[in-house]
């Protein structure tokens, strides 16, 4: 699999159809392409890692989608608060299984299996990514264990485990020892906090409405892109206008609302 960075080069670019806006910081183009590398080598796991609001779930977002547009069924699964016959159902359903298990997780766990057994036989490269193990249930931890670690004949079979920041930077045991590969976010730097909110506003026609009020307004964010973002939001909702420019009240209220602000990513 050789999966294009068109779009990368210039940092921003727009991920999927509903047009939400994606900027890739150095260590996001040096995640993909070690996520690339993983599949390309055959290699089992990854984790992905990192404090909240550092982008990682919207990093695998681009992976899945790029993984697919060269051709490599790439299934992504958000496992908060699901149990383990919630999330057995959900990748029997991505799977194309027409399940008759009925609830019943021994046969889910068979169907699924026998899924991904007909991929390795035809030699079928298949990507999964399950997004915030730590904040599911241990049941459905221990199911993705199992499938993780099952014998296979060949390795045509990845996943890719992302967990929530918020016990960043511990990380489970079970889950270090599973592993052949980490990727660690990180916030941004101050130059590119500045280039992805110029990006922003340059894609929403504002471009000058932080004129005079970038040092605050990058000082509150911390390099941290799900605020950079949040920052952007709420200046494109007070804007009147191309060439309006945040007040002085403006910047309070972004302020404000900055530091109360939680993440879950």
């Amino acid at each position: 699999m050789s999966i294009a960075r068109e779009g990368l080069e210039s940092s921003a670019h727009v991920l999927g159809a509903g047009g939400s806006h994606f900027f890739a910081g150095e260590i996001h183009q040096e995640a993909l392409a070690r996520l690339e590398h993983l599949v390309e080598s055959g290699s089992r796991c990854a984790i992905v890692v990192g404090p909240r609001g550092t982008g990682k779930s919207t990093v695998l977002n681009v992976f899945a989608q790029d993984s697919r547009a060269v051709g490599c069924e790439t299934i992504t699964i958000d496992v908060t608060g699901r149990d383990g016959v919630e999330f057995l159902e959900r990748l029997a359903l991505r799977l194309g299984v027409t399940s008759r298990a009925r609830g019943r997780a021994t046969v889910l766990w068979t169907e699924v299996a026998d899924a991904l057994g007909g991929r390795e036989r035809a030699g079928q490269r298949c990507v999964l990514i399950v997004d915030h193990l730590d904040r599911a249930t241990r049941e459905c931890q221990q199911f993705v264990r199992r499938l993780l670690t099952r014998g296979v004949e060949r390795s045509t079979e990845t996943w890719i485990l992302a967990l929530s920041g918020r016990l960043f930077p511990m990380v489970p045991r079970e889950w270090r020892e599973c592993s052949d590969l980490r990727v660690e976010l990180a916030p941004l730097t101050p130059l590119e906090s500045h280039s992805f909110l110029q990006s922003l506003l340059i894609s929403a026609g504002c471009p000058n409405a932080f004129e005079g009020a970038w040092e605050p307004l990058l000082a509150a964010a911390h390099g941290i892109p799900a605020e950079l973002r949040r920052i952007g939001e709420l200046a494109l909702l007070m804007a009147e206008g191309p060439q309006a420019r945040l007040t002085e009240t403006d910047l309070e209220t972004i302020l404000g609302e900055l530091r109360g602000l939680r993440f879950s990513a």
